[in-house]
Order: C-alpha cells, then sequence, then structure tokens
C-alpha cells in the first residue's frame, strides 16, 4: 500500500513540474512574440502641418520678467513727457523704455529684467529721480543671441 501511495505522489509531483514547465513556456512565448512585434503609425499629414502652424505662432522671443514702472496716467502728453525725461536722464536705458496701454492707463515701464532683485538694484538708482516708480511683472524681450 505504501509503494501504491509513493507512486502517486510522484505521479502528482511530476504532473506538477509538467504544469509549470508548460506555463513557463507558454509565458516565455508571449513574451517573445510581443518584443518581435512591430507597430506602424500612420499620422495623417494635415496634423503634421497643423502641429507646425501651432508651433510657429509661438513668440519664443518673450518670457515673464520684471520691469520697472516710472509713470501711468489717462493723459498720454504727461506720460510721454516722463518717457523723455526719463531718455534723456538715463541716455544708456533709452533702447529699453516701453510704452503701453492698457485701458485707462497710459504707462511707462523700463528694463527688461530676469530676475527681480536685480529691478530692484535699478529701482534705487532710478527712485532718485522718479519717486513713485515701483518693479512690476511683466513680459520681458529675450537678448538676441547672434
Amino acid at each position: 500500500m505504501k509503494t501504491a501511495r509513493v507512486e502517486v505522489e510522484k505521479n502528482i509531483k511530476n504532473a506538477m513540474v509538467k504544469t509549470r514547465n508548460t506555463i513557463l513556456f507558454l509565458v516565455g512565448m508571449c513574451i517573445y512574440c510581443a518584443s518581435s512585434a512591430q507597430v506602424t503609425v500612420h499620422i495623417d499629414e494635415t496634423i503634421n502641418e497643423q502641429l507646425r502652424t501651432k508651433n510657429a505662432a509661438i513668440d519664443t522671443s518673450k518670457r515673464v520678467g520684471f520691469r520697472i514702472q516710472i509713470a501711468f496716467s489717462t493723459d498720454q502728453s504727461n506720460v510721454n513727457s516722463t518717457e523723455s525725461e526719463f531718455k534723456n536722464t538715463f541716455p544708456e536705458y533709452k533702447d529699453i523704455v516701453y510704452s503701453l496701454y492698457q485701458q485707462p492707463y497710459w504707462k511707462i515701464r523700463v528694463g527688461n529684467f530676469y530676475r527681480e532683485i536685480d529691478a530692484q538694484k535699478m529701482l534705487q538708482e532710478v527712485r532718485e529721480h522718479f519717486p513713485n516708480s515701483f518693479v512690476v511683472k511683466d513680459n520681458i524681450q529675450r537678448p538676441i543671441v547672434n
């Protein structure tokens, strides 16, 4: 009786080993087949054209930075005289003076600063002549790299 039981246990053990090996073989084949599969993607050319158009419309010459606002008023002539005064007082900064209209105000802003601390340093110098000046966050011009 013991030998029959030992034979049955051996048969069960062999069947389990064969089943395990078969499952491992099948999993291995699935992984192999999946890794050698090829996927072809067909992209409509109109999508590529739309992407090119959208990317071309993005202005990469601007980024968020800081400027010094030296004047704002509803009277454009008042703001223009302040702009002229600034350009005469600080001729080295005449190329970075910006006049803009945001209803109902005309504004004069100066500088293209990446860091607020740089704008604060210049603000100390500007306040000697324009005491109501302050630093504002604005879209600034990136320097042109040749």
